[in-house]
């Protein structure tokens, strides 16, 4: 192996208030994150709908983080620090590129195999910046790469990838220096008494019922994550960002901060468990919408976790993903398509 280029994978985030509408509509053309049911064949003019309709009050919330989506940036550090990483590892035997591949907006995934192919990489290893695996998120992502990549005659590249690492001890350990970071804001005397409210994306119930192992993935990252920590503090499990009128997990996050409150806890910190970037659902529904929320119901010391973003033992977590694959295909001899 001479070369490897790595494709860090997420969603991506509009670059300014006048991309929220397209990147809006990209998201609800995805038939993976959204079921139109019966009317399936109308998609394309329904999802220029409703970005249309939504566009207004989601333009608002990325005013209030400042006129974007921070995600493009915080993941190019994270891409960068991969690289360097990885560039540290191999030396001069391997030639190592880290691009982007955003689903929704740009850099897009067809940008990131672009600027490989162009650059001479043969060698590719897909590296979802989702965790927990589900077929809306990480399977989305794949989907779309296999697509292209049929499109250019599958010849441009051999592909390795890795489709979860919900334990891996590096990425938990990132998360706990994220939480004790964020328990530094709390005062010194109440810090014992804080609830930890472990927050996930939802999905729809049905998709558990066909077997996506998103949730059970969040509930195994967890409980590692409270067993580093000898599950010191109490702690709870909610998801939000629900779209849609299907059924999606429970509890809702809005719901269980009010239910926490009227139980009597005045201490909160929300762990975004299922992000590793922030982004507007960690800045905005998090850390302005459910700040709200938790303040008028009585929840007195209210604190978000920031974003693994570019820890290093994030960035540690996914440098060891890539070593340990790439020295077991090189073992077998092999680098399968």
């Amino acid at each position: 192996m001479d070369n490897l280029g790595i494709v860090l994978l997420n969603m991506g985030g509009p670059t300014s208030l006048d991309s929220v509408q397209p990147f809006l509509e990209n998201l609800f053309l995805d038939k993976e994150i959204i079921s139109f049911g019966p009317v399936e064949f109308a998609r394309t003019p329904l999802a220029k709908y409703i970005a249309k309709r939504r566009a207004k009050s989601v333009r608002e919330n990325y005013a209030l983080i400042g006129g974007k989506s921070p995600i493009a940036e915080l993941s190019r550090r994270q891409a960068d620090a991969l690289q360097t990483r990885l560039c540290a590892a191999y030396g001069d035997t391997v030639r190592v590129r880290v691009e982007l591949g955003f689903s929704y907006w740009h850099p897009f995934i067809a940008d990131a195999m672009d600027a490989l192919e162009q650059d001479g990489y043969t060698r590719v290893f897909l590296l979802p910046l989702y965790p927990q695996y589900s077929k809306s998120t990480t399977g989305s992502c794949f989907k779309t790469w296999r697509n292209l990549h049929r499109e250019r005659g599958n010849r441009r590249f051999s592909v390795q990838s890795v489709k979860a690492y919900p334990t891996a001890a590096s990425y938990v350990a990132a998360i706990n220096r994220r939480i004790d970071e964020a328990l530094l804001q709390f005062p010194e005397e109440r810090r014992d008494h804080v609830h930890l409210l472990f927050s996930a994306h939802g999905t729809p119930v049905k998709l558990v019922e066909e077997g996506d192992p998103y949730s059970h993935q969040i509930v195994n990252t967890m409980n590692a994550v409270l067993s580093a920590r000898s599950y010191a503090l109490p702690h709870h499990l909610s998801y939000q960002s629900k779209v849609g009128p299907a059924r999606w997990l429970e509890p809702d996050t809005v719901d269980k901060t009010k239910e926490l409150a009227a139980a009597g806890v005045r201490d909160l910190l929300v762990v975004p468990i299922a992000f590793v970037t922030d982004h507007v659902e960690t800045l905005h529904e998090l850390n302005i919408e459910l700040r709200h929320v938790a303040n008028a119901a009585g929840i007195e010391n209210f604190t978000v976790m920031q974003g693994l973003n570019d820890d290093e033992n994030f960035i540690e977590a996914l440098a060891t993903i890539v070593l340990d694959r790439m020295a077991r295909r090189a073992a077998m001899g092999d680098f399968a398509q």
